[in-house]
């Protein structure tokens, strides 16, 4: 039982959106840019500018009225007063004293304006007119327009209860936003009242459970209101189902020369849902989080990311036309990506490969290597030497990221092959086995291990590489100078691994 507190509020919730209403077809009345008929003349509406064009032909205050265009809305002025203001100050210009029959017509045309437009908003007046339109409105979970603005099939609302934790289902969220559809929708305000709520009872919820108090208050004829309540149940209590050409229909078959006819529906709910979800993001503290993220920082804040995402855009300038959280959504559908995980099971084996100087490794290191292109473009751009002490330790603090990044990538390398002594049979140069497995002591390595010719061999190889990596698309200009100096840091921090194996060993 719905008490009597609940139902007068609902009420004056009415009268609230109605006058809200009327203000805002007033204001845009007067505000509005002026739109010329066929025979080139502006016959309704656009108020103030009209009025403006007026006066400048028979005003010689262009001072005064140029001020008066450029009049700001104060903080504790609604938009409504502010325009009605504009007016009286620009009709103040021209005083009573002057005739001029184009503006006594704007002054007819306004004030039998706000009396029909005051009529039309009367609880009474507004509710006979509109109520009958509840039949182009649908409450729906599932939108047929949202598959194509133009179709007439059917929206459903659902309502079931069971779910299945493997899937995601509209029955799944916490909070229901339940959309409106619309065959029309110049009908959607009759949703807005229909949908108006106190205390999660809407004036919908009263209507379904036979409950007429909320209009109670504009009427005592009980005719009037039984013919109001009706009207709105055809928002709700239609049985009847239509599929429509434009749907999206999959004919499944179910025995031989029989199908099931399946018409996938998107939930707008869900959609919401998603919507709301991603709009998070730019709110505090997510919003501090992700950017924390970008930086490669650490946050508290957990932070969850839908990639690959794609947004289908439905309808055009008015996207209300599907369904009215669609226009609140600004017509984006989300599409989220519904490719499978993508991942390496194993790194690449380098027993057959000639080389480890490949686009595996390039790959690999490709955001160190880009750190430093960066760096010393940045440091060509504005004609800056590497020779000053800060920023040559700069590009040897990012040489160094880069080797221990090159290590890392040959420990995981070995720890894939898990097999000791695996380069013995690869076709790896020799410097090249032993910057895989320095600590091998057969034969075929002893010499080359002696005189450590190795590592510097491996070491110029890897500077002529990396020459070659950060010149891409680039334009550095780099030479053999930058070459052996990459070739150089490489070979110290290579001999300090070596030693540091030795030494565990």
């Amino acid at each position: 039982m719905i008490n009597k507190e609940i139902s007068q509020a609902l009420s004056d919730k009415i009268v609230e959106y109605l006058n809200n209403r009327r203000d805002d077809k007033e204001e845009s009345f007067l505000k509005s840019k002026a739109k010329k008929n066929k025979q080139g003349k502006v016959t309704n509406g656009a108020i103030i500018e009209r009025v403006i064009a007026c006066i400048k032909k028979i005003s010689s205050e262009k001072y005064q009225l140029s001020d008066i265009e450029k009049l700001k809305k104060s903080k504790d002025q609604t938009s409504l007063e502010f325009q009605k203001e504009k007016l009286e100050r620009l009709l103040a210009l021209v005083g009573e004293n002057v005739v001029n029959q184009e503006l006594i017509d704007l002054k007819s045309e306004y004030k039998k304006f706000v009396i029909t437009n005051t009529k039309d908003h009367e609880p009474i007046n507004w509710l006979n007119e509109w109520s009958s339109k509840a039949v182009d409105i649908s409450f729906a979970t599932h939108v047929g327009k949202l598959t194509h603005s133009s179709s007439k099939s059917s929206s459903i609302l659902d309502v079931t209860t069971e779910t299945n934790d493997s899937y995601l289902t509209t029955n799944q969220l916490k909070t229901l936003a339940v959309d409106t559809a619309s065959s029309n929708a110049a009908s959607l305000p009759v949703a807005d009242v229909l949908k108006l709520s106190v205390n999660n009872v809407s004036v919908l919820d009263l209507i379904k459970s036979g409950d007429d108090s909320v209009f109670i208050k504009f009427t005592d004829n009980q005719s009037t209101i039984d013919g109001w309540c009706e009207s709105f149940k055809q928002a709700f209590d239609s049985s009847k189902k239509q599929s429509y050409f434009l749907s999206k229909q999959v004919y499944f078959p179910v025995s031989e020369n029989q199908y099931h006819l399946l018409m996938p529906l998107a939930s707008s709910s869900l959609i919401q849902e998603l919507h709301l979800e991603h709009k998070k993001r730019w709110e505090e503290p997510l919003h501090i989080a992700f950017d924390q993220q970008s930086k490669k920082m650490y946050s508290p804040t957990i932070v969850i990311r839908y990639p690959n995402k794609a947004y289908l855009h439905v309808t055009g300038s008015n996207h209300s036309n599907a369904s009215s959280l669609n226009g609140k959504r600004g017509g984006r559908i989300p599409l989220m990506s519904a490719l499978p995980p993508q991942w390496n099971s194993r790194l690449p084996s380098y027993v057959d490969k000639s080389s480890i100087f490949s686009k595996e490794l390039a790959f690999e290191l490709k955001e160190e290597i880009g750190e430093l292109a960066i760096y010393l473009l940045l440091l060509k751009n504005k004609e800056l030497s590497i020779n000053e002490p800060k920023r040559n330790a700069a590009v040897f603090s990012k040489l160094r990221v880069i080797n221990g990044a090159l290590f890392n990538y040959i420990e995981s390398i070995n720890e894939t092959e898990n097999c000791e002594g695996w380069t013995a049979s690869s076709k790896l140069p020799i410097e090249e086995q032993l910057l895989f497995e320095s600590q091998r002591e057969d034969e075929g390595v002893r010499v080359f291990k002696t005189d450590h010719n190795w590592q510097k061999k491996i070491s110029g190889k890897f500077g002529r590489w990396l020459n070659q990596q950060l010149e891409k698309n680039k334009k550095l200009g780099l030479t053999p100078i930058q070459a052996s100096l990459w070739a150089d840091c490489f070979l110290i921090d290579l001999k300090e691994r070596v030693a540091v194996r030795e030494v565990e060993l």
